[in-house]
């Protein structure tokens, strides 16, 4: 599955969540999969999230959550020692052209954008950064400075303050040493989006068994959380708390490798 890249540096998958039809990377370290495909009439002859141990019949509310539940619960270490997700129209690139700082690159033509994307100096900078022991993410999206928005603030005014008081409270109850670190990350402006994540499977080992905990005991507590009014909640609040995992362990010692991401129309 997974592949040495250019230069030996570590191999590593990573997986593409898709969930209409869409043209797929032909590049080998590239792994389209179906979400949700419990509730889609959809066949995108691809891998599917519904085999095995799933949550694909969350997909609803989890987005593409149910994906990175599936590989936790079906893959092992040794066959994905270095593991990533991105969207269809989601991937992790490099700065380029005349504008060397943007966090997002819109292109269109998926065939061409494909091609400006997986260039050996991606493959080989992803690989040295993981050699290096650091996870990657995309490069942090700051809220409008003047309006003074905090990640909690915004959080609230665009999905409500009922989940984001569950997510607060269950963090207290299961993992109250992350306290600080969600304070710190709410108070903030600034977010790594997406769910993207390119890491060991050791890191997303404890990574998913710290969210699934805490999205579990939020979905618990919840009124009414089959209702549309919750769609797509977990995914969102899984944005926010990657952000609180990973700053929690960055004052540990852990090293993060910031992206910019193309996203094609």
């Amino acid at each position: 599955m997974s592949r040495n890249i250019a230069g030996g540096h570590l191999p590593f998958t990573l997986f593409s969540t898709y969930h209409k039809a869409f043209p797929v990377p032909e590049v080998p370290f590239v792994r389209p999969i179906h979400a949700g495909k419990a509730t889609s009439p959809l066949d995108l002859n691809i891998e599917t999230d519904n085999t095995g141990d799933n949550i694909s019949h969350l997909n609803p509310y989890f987005s593409e959550l149910t994906v990175i539940y599936y590989i936790w619960k079906n893959y092992s270490s040794q066959q994905l020692p270095y593991w990533g997700l991105c969207h269809y129209r989601r991937y992790f690139s490099l700065h380029s052209g005349w504008f060397p700082f943007r966090k997002v690159y819109f292109l269109d033509n998926p065939d061409k954008a494909f091609k400006k994307i997986f260039t050996p100096r991606l493959l080989s900078t992803i690989g040295a950064e993981l050699e290096k022991g650091k996870v990657i993410l995309p490069i942090p999206y700051r809220f409008i400075k003047l309006k003074r928005w905090s990640v909690k603030k915004q959080y609230i005014k665009d999905h409500g303050a009922e989940s984001w008081v569950a997510t607060e409270k269950a963090v207290a109850n299961l993992y109250p040493d992350y306290v600080e670190s969600l304070k710190h990350v709410l108070d903030g402006m600034t977010c790594s989006w997406y769910n993207m994540l390119i890491a060991s499977w050791n890191f997303w080992d404890g990574y998913l068994t710290w969210l699934f905990a805490i999205l579990f005991e939020v979905k618990k507590n919840l009124q009414n959380d089959d209702d549309e009014a919750v769609l797509r909640i977990f995914g969102n609040l899984s944005e926010r708390l990657l952000n609180v995992y990973v700053y929690h362990w960055e004052k540990r010692g852990q090293k993060v490798c910031y992206l910019p991401i193309a996203h094609i129309s």
